[in-house]
């Protein structure tokens, strides 16, 4: 492959890199295919639960409240289930046209890597992946990914864990 050919890392690869993080590149191209998510997953042998989405949640303190929830693909989150974990009224979906503003993602490439290194967003991961050595996220743009030990991405981001369901 030549240097012209050579796919460009991501910034969250980078970060990745910076921190010693050893992680897979790993790309779903589900949407050009007109497939499922999921169904991808199962296509390139990755177990669709440790395939997490990034949702990214407005609390009700104030104006810049924003906290990141990374659940499994099939699972649903139960906000109030959260709010009252985290001690908040409540917490709602930010707005996805505003999350390129918010994140510096658009919506679909959202990860918790480059959200909390950049933003300081608390970051929270549903208890479930604990079973889960590797996991993937995504790694910053739509249809790339990193598959990495699910307890280096906790460690990374300092997150916690939560019952989101």
């Amino acid at each position: 492959m030549s240097k012209k050919e050579k796919i460009k890392k991501t910034n969250d690869e980078r970060i990745l890199d910076q921190h010693h993080v050893k992680y897979q590149k790993v790309f779903f191209n589900w949407l050009e295919k007109g497939a499922d998510a999921l169904g991808e997953a199962e296509a390139v042998g990755v177990p669709a639960k440790s395939i997490l989405k990034t949702i990214v949640l407005k609390g009700s303190d104030n104006e810049n409240d924003y906290l990141v929830v990374c659940l499994p693909l099939e699972f649903e989150i139960d906000l109030k289930l959260i709010a009252n974990q985290l001690h908040k009224k409540q917490v709602h979906l930010a707005d996805n046209k505003k999350l390129i503003n918010i994140t510096g993602y658009v919506h679909g490439a959202n990860t918790p890597i480059g959200i909390n290194i950049r933003k300081g967003f608390p970051i929270y991961f549903d208890e479930r992946i604990k079973e889960y050595e590797e996991i993937s996220v995504s790694a910053g743009k739509v249809g790339r990914s990193v598959r990495l030990k699910q307890r280096d991405l906790v460690e990374l981001v300092a997150g916690k864990y939560l019952k989101v369901q």
